[in-house]
């Protein structure tokens, strides 16, 4: 893609939000292991672990909810419930930054 295409080019990019329970949390050695599993998932933006539970987000088109919960199985740890919300869609340029300019005012 041309330099001149890239500084135009503008996708709808949509964040997903898993909030997992496991078993794991609570204990600093489990919580790290988990993390560090999560953090190696193609498509995984953020992982916290706070109010008892693993919250993830990702980009579906780059992972899935079930891959997720699989690396976590294979940290050693279990998984006990797991819900996925998605957050607002929002443009972003090519660059990967949010756009934030306001439309010009028209004359």
């Amino acid at each position: 893609m041309s330099e001149e295409m890239d500084k135009n080019w503008a996708a709808l990019v949509a964040t997903m939000v898993a909030r997992i329970e496991s078993e794991g949390v609570g204990s600093p050695v489990h919580e790290k292991t988990i993390s560090d599993a999560l953090n190696t998932i193609d498509g995984v933006q953020e992982v916290s672990i706070e109010h008892g539970a693993i919250h993830v987000m990702y980009d579906p088109l780059q992972t899935t909810e079930k891959r997720i919960e699989d690396s976590i199985r294979a940290s050693g740890n279990s998984v006990t419930s797991a819900e996925t919300e998605s957050e607002t869609p929002r443009p972003v340029t090519g660059s990967g930054l949010a756009a934030t300019r306001e439309p010009a005012a028209r004359d």
